[in-house]
């Protein structure tokens, strides 16, 4: 009995490789927010940010500069308040939720 051993064809190793690289972002749940830019946070994480992080969020929505950062109750969750000096050198202040990191007015 002859043994043959099936040769595998240069096209069906790269379609084997392209999928197998494209499923790769699909396995590393990286989440994006509305604007399209990586949040500093996963959906799926159960610990708070940091303060430093929610400076980080907010520069780098608005720019400018970060003056103050408190911690402060607000519809029944934890948020940052952080006030900021726009580019423009007008004051503003928004809040940042503590679990997911968005930001609100």
């Amino acid at each position: 009995m002859k043994l043959t051993c099936a040769a595998i064809r240069p096209t069906q190793l790269a379609v084997v490789l392209l999928l197998g690289i494209f499923s790769l972002p699909l396995q590393a749940g990286v989440a994006y927010d509305r604007e399209g830019f990586r949040a500093e946070y996963l959906r799926v994480q159960k610990k708070e940010i940091s303060r430093d992080q929610a400076a980080a969020i907010v520069k780098r929505r608005y720019g400018g500069k970060i003056l103050a950062i408190s911690e402060v109750e607000k519809g029944g969750r934890s948020m940052y308040r952080v006030k900021g000096l726009s580019d423009k050198s007008q004051v503003y202040v928004v809040y940042v939720d503590k679990q997911s990191g968005r930001i609100s007015r």
